[in-house]
């Protein structure tokens, strides 16, 4: 299946077969006004409600009607919408580290799609075609941990910056280390089917929602597949 045929299936370890590289969607040339903006998925659409976008992202909008235009051509309209901004110095400290967006099985669902965009230095993705052992289970080890191993320098690409490029939960992607310290901008617009409960996110004070869960401490639990 390809990007476009698996919006349409709900998430699952048989996606990585044929995972595929990210799609480009269009240049594009948002400038931040901000000298820093530090957000983790804000909610700015909640329960196929209105876009609230607040005046300190405003200079998202073109980017969001981008991803928004592409998003159509999908026939996939998820309920929720969040936007991620990392405009500054480089301070995280895990999204260096190989990863996909999105990937769980706890409550069966359509993959979400997100669209990234960089200033400079480019995201690094891995084509991977991965067949999971019949005794890996999603809910107690670690996806990211067990994609890695087939990473090689073959099969990784860099993204161009100024670039927006889609990407689905399949996709094994990271931050360059060698950014670390470097000033750079990072969006991600992600179109997701439900609700993410995770008390790290950034609240959108004109979309008050409430979540009680810890989803880095979830993810934490995960332990390596050892076989």
């Amino acid at each position: 299946m390809n990007f476009q045929e698996r919006a349409h299936q709900l998430v699952g370890l048989e996606g990585f077969r044929e995972a595929g590289l990210p799609i480009e969607i269009a240049k594009i040339n948002p400038i931040c006004p901000h000298d820093e903006q530090y957000i983790l998925r804000m909610a700015i659409r909640a329960h196929g409600g209105e876009y609230v976008l607040p005046a300190e992202l405003e200079w998202l909008r073109g980017m969001l009607e981008v991803s928004q235009q592409y998003q159509a051509t999908l026939g996939v309209d998820h309920p929720f919408v969040y936007v991620t901004v990392r405009h500054g110095l480089v301070k995280s400290k895990t999204d260096d580290q190989w990863h996909v967006d999105g990937f769980s099985t706890k409550v069966p669902h359509l993959p979400e799609q997100n669209y990234v965009w960089t200033n400079h230095t480019g995201t690094e993705c891995a084509d991977l075609g991965v067949e999971f052992p019949a005794d890996f289970n999603p809910l107690v080890h670690n996806v990211n941990d067990y994609l890695s191993r087939f990473v090689s320098p073959e099969n990784v690409m860099t993204l161009t910056p100024g670039v927006m490029y889609a990407m689905d939960p399949y996709m094994l992607h990271r931050r360059p280390p060698q950014t670390e310290g470097m000033v750079r901008t990072f969006v991600r617009i992600s179109y997701v089917p439900i609700l993410i409960n995770d008390v790290n996110n950034t609240p959108n004070p004109l979309l008050p929602i409430e979540c009680d869960a810890d989803g880095v401490a979830n993810r934490n639990r995960l332990i390596a597949y050892s076989g």
